[in-house]
C-alpha cells in the first residue's frame, strides 16, 4: 500500500508520482490511498492492477483546468481528449471513494473538458464524484495524438485512428454509486458501460445526461440501472441523450428522473443521427415516469426484453467479468517475520509475502506488515487507519504480533494480561464494523534449541493471550507458534537453518554471512505460509514435542528485531 498526502506524511505528495513509482507486479491489485487535500494536477494511470482509494469522497480531490480551446505548441486547439483531469490507460483500475474535477468552466466559454477519460478494459468506478460541464466522462480508446501527448504514459488501452466512427471496441467500465455532473454530452464514448445506482446530476445550464457512439455491430452501449436523474437546470432541460453516431445504444433500466428531465427524454442529434430503438427505456420511476410522451421511436421495453439485459449480458465478455462481486482482500498486520522484503534483502522473507502464490485466483493480499512493529506502535502509526480506509465486507484482518510486543521500550512495549487483549480488540472491532472477517495468528516461534536438542518457546505469555482472546471474541486462531514448534522440532537444528535466514559468507546481499533465528528466509516462508493456511482451514496441527519444549523454555533476548526495525 502506497499513501499519497500533500502535507507530506505518506510515501507521496502527488498521485502521479505515485502511480509511476508502482513496479510491475502480481496479479493482486497495488493500493494507493489518497490522504484528505486538494490535488491540483493531471493524473495518467498507464500502470494494469491499481487500486485508487480517496480516504473521503468529498475531501479528497483531484483537479485540474484543461479545456479544449488550450492551445498546443504550434498555437492550435487541444481539442477535448487532451483536456482530461484524470485518465486511466491501464487495465484492471478500480477508482474509488473520491472526487474528481475539471474546473476548466463553463462549456460556453472553453469548450469541452473533460474529468475522467477512462481508456483501459474492465475500469471499475466505486462511489466517485466526476465534476465538469461539457464532456465530463469519457469512455472510449486512444487516438494516435492522446498517445503522443501522454507518453511514454499510453499503458494497454485500445487505440483507434480516430474515435468518432471507431470500429468495435472490447473494453468495458463499471460504475457503481458515483456521482455524475455535467450538461453538455456529459457521459460519452463507445465503450460498453453499466452504470448501478449513480447519480446523474445536470447543471443550470440544461443539455444531454449522454451522447453515445456505440460502433456498428456492438450490441450494447451504455446501460444506467437504479439510477437518479436530477439537476440545477429549469424543468424540462435535461434530456436523456442523443447519438453522437447512427449506431449509438443507451438503455435506461428502473430509473428515477424528476421535473429537470423532458418529457422526451432522447432527442436526434441532426438529420442522420437519429434517435433508434437501440434508444430505450423500461420501469421508469418518479415525476417523468410517463413513457408515452417520450421520443416516437426510441424503444419501450417489456419486462421480458428488460430482463435480459443483465450485466454479465452487456459487460460481462469472453472472460466472465462480474466487476460487482468485489474480490476478497486479506490485509495482513504484523512485523518481520511476516512483512515484504525488496530483492536486496534476499533471501530474507516474510511469511506473508509468499501467501499470494499458495491462495485461489479470487483472493488479494495486502500485506502491511512493518519489520519492527508492536499491535501497540503498528496502531499508533494509523496503519490500522489507512487499512481501515480499504476494507471492505468479505475482506479479512489477518492479524499477528508479539515479538515486538515483548520489547520493553515504551513506543513497543504492550502487557499480556491486559494491553496486549485491549490493542488486538482494536484491529478486531475495527474489521467487525467495516464488515470484514477478524482472523488471529499466534508468532512463528524462534530457532532456539537447549543443549539436548529441544526446541525452546521464547514469547511467554503473549501466544496464550492471542488464543485467549480468540476464544472470548469468537475469532478465527490460526495458532503458527504450535505449528511452527512442530515443524523445527521434527527438523532439529541442523534442518531448522534452511527455515531461518542462514547465510554463508561472500552472499551478494550479506557478504560476511548471516546467522538469523528469528527471521525466514525464502523456502522458510513458504513452508510458514502453508501452515498458516492449513491451521486456518482448521487442519489439525502436527503433533510434536510442543508442551515439552514449553516447559524446557528460557528467557532470551530478541536483539535480531532490533537489527530489522524500520
Amino acid at each position: 500500500m502506497y499513501i499519497i498526502a500533500k502535507d507530506g506524511s505518506g510515501d507521496f505528495t502527488s498521485i502521479q508520482q505515485a502511480v509511476d513509482a508502482v513496479p510491475p507486479g502480481d496479479r493482486a491489485p497495488v493500493i494507493l490511498l489518497v490522504r484528505p487535500g486538494v490535488y491540483e494536477e493531471r493524473v495518467v494511470v498507464h500502470k494494469d492492477n491499481l487500486r485508487i482509494v480517496g480516504q473521503s469522497r468529498t475531501e479528497t480531490v483531484i483537479t485540474a483546468r484543461g479545456c479544449a480551446k488550450d492551445p498546443d505548441e504550434n498555437g492550435q486547439e487541444r481539442g477535448t481528449f487532451l483536456s482530461a483531469t484524470f485518465m486511466v490507460t491501464g487495465h484492471n483500475v478500480e477508482v474509488e471513494n473520491l472526487t474528481i474535477r475539471n474546473d476548466a468552466g463553463d462549456g460556453r466559454d472553453v469548450g469541452q473538458a473533460v474529468a475522467v477519460y477512462a481508456a483501459g478494459d474492465r475500469g471499475v468506478w466505486r462511489n466517485v464524484r466526476m465534476i465538469a460541464h461539457q464532456d465530463t466522462l469519457f469512455c472510449g480508446p486512444l487516438m494516435p495524438k492522446v498517445a503522443d501527448f501522454v507518453a511514454p504514459r499510453q499503458g494497454r488501452a485500445e487505440m483507434v485512428p480516430s474515435v468518432g466512427d471507431c470500429p468495435m471496441t472490447h473494453s468495458r467500465q463499471y460504475f457503481e454509486d458515483c456521482l455524475i455532473r455535467g450538461d453538455i454530452d456529459f457521459i460519452f464514448g463507445p465503450y460498453r458501460c453499466w452504470f448501478e445506482r449513480c447519480t446523474l446530476v445536470m447543471n443550470e445550464r440544461g443539455g444531454f445526461y449522454t451522447a453515445a457512439n456505440t460502433p456498428e455491430g456492438q450490441p450494447y452501449g451504455m446501460v444506467f440501472r437504479q439510477c437518479a436523474l436530477t439537476g440545477d437546470c429549469e424543468n424540462g432541460l435535461a434530456l436523456l441523450g442523443r447519438p453522437w453516431r447512427k449506431y449509438a445504444q443507451t438503455v435506461f433500466l428502473s430509473c428515477e428522473m424528476d421535473e429537470h428531465v423532458s418529457p422526451a427524454g432522447f432527442a436526434d442529434w441532426d438529420e442522420v443521427r437519429l434517435v433508434t430503438e437501440r434508444y430505450a427505456e423500461f420501469g421508469t420511476r418518479g415525476a417523468r415516469a410517463d413513457q408515452s410522451t417520450r421520443h416516437p421511436r426510441q424503444k419501450r421495453m417489456t419486462a421480458e426484453e428488460a430482463r435480459c439485459v443483465t450485466l454479465p449480458q452487456v459487460i460481462g465478455g469472453a472472460d466472465g467479468w462480474h466487476p460487482e462481486r468485489r474480490t476478497p482482500t486479506w490485509f495482513l498486520c504484523g512485523d518481520s517475520t511476516m512483512a515484504d522484503y525488496p530483492l536486496d534483502r534476499s533471501p530474507m522473507a516474510g511469511w506473508g509475502q509468499k501467501l499470494q502464490a499458495l491462495l485461489p485466483q479470487d483472493v488479494f493480499v495486502e500485506n502491511c506488515a512493518v519489520c519492527g512493529r508492536s499491535s501497540k506502535s503498528f496502531f499508533d502509526e494509523n496503519r490500522l487507519l489507512n487499512i481501515a480506509c480499504c476494507l471492505r465486507s468479505g475482506d479479512r484482518l489477518i492479524v499477528s504480533f508479539s515479538h515486538n510486543d515483548e520489547k520493553p521500550d515504551l513506543a513497543r512495549h504492550t502487557d499480556p494480561d491486559t494491553t496486549f487483549p485491549e490493542y488486538l480488540g482494536k484491529y478486531i472491532e475495527t474489521a467487525r464494523l467495516l464488515g470484514a472477517e477478524p482472523v488471529l495468528a499466534t508468532p512463528v516461534a524462534r530457532r532456539h534449541f537447549d543443549a539436548q536438542g529441544r526446541l525452546l518457546a521464547t514469547h511467554g505469555p503473549y501466544p496464550e493471550a492471542l488464543r485467549k482472546t480468540a476464544r472470548r471474541l469468537a475469532v478465527p486462531l490460526a495458532d503458527l507458534e504450535a505449528a511452527t514448534m512442530a515443524l523445527f522440532q521434527e527438523l532439529g537444528p541442523e534442518g531448522t537453518k534452511d527455515i531461518f535466514c542462514h547465510v554463508p559468507a561472500g552472499h551478494p546481499n550479506y557478504p560476511e554471512g548471516l546467522s538469523d533465528n528469528s527471521h525466514l528466509q525464502e523456502r522458510g516462508a513458504v513452508r510458514v505460509a502453508e501452515l498458516f493456511l492449513k491451521a486456518l482451514s482448521g487442519a489439525p496441527v502436527p503433533k510434536g514435542s510442543f508442551e515439552e519444549a514449553r516447559e524446557g523454555a528460557a528467557e532470551l533476548s530478541a536483539r535480531e528485531d532490533d537489527v530489522l526495525r524500520s
